[in-house]
């Protein structure tokens, strides 16, 4: 595929550039290591060193002294901007040399040559266009318009469920269905300790029942909001935990989704208890099983269908919560990246598995005609923030193991290995399942950023 066929509108710092040429040069940085005597040398490389950019660019028209004054503004403020390149796309960069230049010849115009500097280290050429910042937003508005649909599919399939029973109701019946469902939403505002939202008829007001379920979710959400100093990691994870499943059959059991990282991958447990203990056989925690068989609901009594009803709605409305928590927190990471692999991973898959469950419990509630298009957007929902934990994931360097050369603690073993003790904390979370942070044996293995 040519060039001219995926070409980008070229920018600095969000202003436009008539982009004519570009010239972009990399250098390697080599060191000559050269005898007495001999011939030759030999060359050592020490890697590429930051490519220069010269882009040569044309403002023209009526207007151009407002562009240009636009676009001069941009190039002197300090500091690397985001460069849009027109054929590699984004590229961190800081301005090296600015050159306005007038020709007789062309009145109402004027050429401007860059020399720009990359600022960003192991950034390839051809990175896709978008920048991460962006290309997380993309992610966060795919699950963002799939969260307003399964809304929208679930509002609708509740509505004609509810117009086709109420006929043939009985006052009776009517009573025992809308009793087993206000029974839902009293289990899990008693769980979650906050107040029963009021809930109307849903039989003659579809809409309430998701209503119900989100405010009630919403009162939740506010409860499990804790303060920076916890960390993002950890508003999400209570928040996963006071928003748990609720069976769709008459039991009324309700499971809990529990974020944690060893929940989807094994976390290894090792390392002495104290100082003075014989270093420990490593035991690898399996990952809990999760069962994704959705419960058989009573669907042949009122008040079975009315907990199934609401638990399912229940259980969607948690979903997108999570979800969209979930998001939010994902999305800050592109700029400063704190949450570790595993706690991406745990992040992804609990909402994962709400989706798979909530994807189970509309087939087993409905038609198929009607639950396909929900089961449809979770999955859309499911995958956008599976993109966006592994764009995540892409920003830390790989984790490999990194074994203890002496007995040590982990602000000694963070200073041997990077230089900077108040890395520590980095280590343990990334070592969850570590007995005792103040004593690691030597020879111990635990895991640890590449660099």
């Amino acid at each position: 595929m040519a060039w001219k066929d995926t070409l980008l509108d070229a920018t600095f710092r969000g202003v436009r550039l008539h982009v004519l040429n570009t010239d972009d040069q990399a250098q390697r940085s080599l060191v000559r290591h050269e005898y007495p005597y001999r011939d030759g040398a030999e060359v050592e490389d020490l890697g590429r060193r930051a490519r220069t950019i010269h882009v040569q660019a044309i403002v023209w028209g009526k207007e151009y002294e407002t562009d240009l004054r636009k676009l001069l503004e941009a190039l002197d403020k300090p500091g690397p901007g985001e460069l849009i390149h027109p054929v590699f796309g984004s590229i961190t960069a800081c301005v090296a040399n600015v050159s306005v230049t007038h020709h007789e010849d062309e009145p109402d115009s004027a050429r401007v040559i860059l020399d720009l500097v990359e600022s960003s280290p192991d950034v390839p050429f051809f990175a896709g266009g978008r920048s991460p910042k962006a290309k997380a937003a993309g992610n966060a508005d795919r699950l963002a318009g799939a969260l307003d649909w399964l809304k929208a599919l679930n509002l609708a399939a509740v509505q004609k469920w509810g117009n086709k029973l109420s006929a043939t109701l009985s006052q009776v019946a009517r009573g025992d269905l809308l009793g087993a469902a206000r029974g839902v939403f009293s289990e899990a505002a008693s769980l979650a300790g906050v107040t029963l939202p009021v809930m109307p008829d849903f039989l003659s007001q579809g809409q309430s029942l998701m209503g119900t379920a989100q405010s009630l979710v919403s009162s939740v959400s506010a409860l499990a909001s804790m303060p920076d100093v916890f960390g993002q990691f950890a508003s999400l994870s209570g928040l996963s935990g006071l928003l748990p499943r609720f069976d769709l059959g008459t039991a009324g059991k309700s499971t809990p989704y529990a974020m944690t990282p060893a929940r989807y991958s094994g976390t290894p447990v090792s390392g002495p208890l104290t100082g003075e203990a014989a270093p420990r056989p490593v035991v690898v925690v399996p990952p809990v099983a999760e069962s994704s068989t959705a419960p058989a609901p009573d669907m042949a009594t009122a008040a079975g269908q009315g907990r199934a009803m609401a638990a399912a709605t229940l259980n969607l409305a948690s979903a997108m919560a999570v979800a969209s928590a979930s998001s939010d927190v994902l999305t800050s990471q592109i700029a400063a990246p704190a949450l570790t692999p595993a706690e991406v991973e745990a992040v992804v898959g609990v909402s994962r598995q709400r989706f798979q469950d909530v994807i189970d419990e509309h087939r087993a509630i409905f038609p198929t005609e009607v639950a396909y298009p929900i089961a449809e957007q979770a999955r859309t929902a499911a995958l956008a923030l599976q993109d966006l934990g592994s764009q995540v994931i892409r920003l830390h360097p790989p984790v490999v193991a990194q074994t203890a050369p002496a007995p040590c603690n982990l602000h000694l073993m963070a200073h041997w290995l990077y230089g900077d003790f108040t890395r520590a904390g980095e280590l343990l979370r990334l070592n969850p399942g570590l007995r005792n942070p103040n004593f690691v044996a030597p020879g111990q293995v635990l895991n640890g950023y590449a660099k």
